[in-house]
Order: C-alpha cells, then structure tokens, then sequence
C-alpha cells in the first residue's frame, strides 16, 4: 500500500513538474524578431532589403561596441590591475578580451557584408 501511494505522488509530482515546465518555455520564449518576418517573406521590394540591410548595419555596430569595450577592459586589465599582472588570472583576462575582440570584429564584418548585398537589392 505504501509503495503504491509513494508510486503514485511520484507520478503526480512528475507531471505537475513537466506542465510547469512547459508553461514557462512557452512564457518565456521571445517573440519573433521584425527581422525574421522580413527574411521569411523574402523580402520582395525594396523597401524590405532596405530595412533588411538597416537591420545588419545595426548588428554590426552592436558588435563593433562589444569590441570596444572589450578592448577598454582589456586596457584597464593591462594598466590598472598591477596586482595582477604578471599573474595566470590578469593574462588570462585579456587574452579573453583579445578573443572577443577578434570576433565581434568578424561579426561586425559580416553583418556589413550582408546589409551591402541587401543595400545592392534594394537598388534593382
């Protein structure tokens, strides 16, 4: 009898556990960006390549942003951290913010060259 009622609560806490769960996914998942609404029509006129493109240049800057500051914290690890230098931890830091760097640069380039091809549609 005890097993059966243990078996029982356990199978009850199973399924409240996975109906919250699923609740919450489905609160908590975003919207659909105005860029993937644009992207899944296909963007036909040229207004649409243009808000497209307007969309990249955005991304692109975002990016060139995250560059910036890492490059200033990479700085101030370089400059105002003494106590670290010379340590695993203060080399570590800005070999990550050197990363991150070469990366958001990367992205930035690659956004730019998509918003030309969408700046190059919008013009046919």
């Amino acid at each position: 009898m005890k097993f059966s009622k243990l078996f029982f609560n356990l199978i009850v806490a199973t399924a409240l556990v996975f109906s919250f769960q699923a609740q919450a996914q489905a609160q908590t998942q975003p919207a659909e960006e105005p860029i993937m609404e644009l992207l899944n029509s296909m963007a036909d006129k040229p207004e649409d390549h243009k808000a497209i493109a307007d969309y990249y240049r955005k991304k692109a800057g975002e990016a060139r942003e995250e560059a910036s500051l890492h490059e200033k914290m990479k700085d101030k690890y370089r400059h105002s951290h003494a106590q670290m230098k010379g340590m695993a931890a203060g080399k570590s830091t800005q070999k990550h913010c050197e990363r991150v760097i070469k990366l958001q640069q990367s992205v930035a380039e690659e956004y730019d060259a998509l918003a030309e091809l969408h700046e190059k549609s919008a013009k046919q």
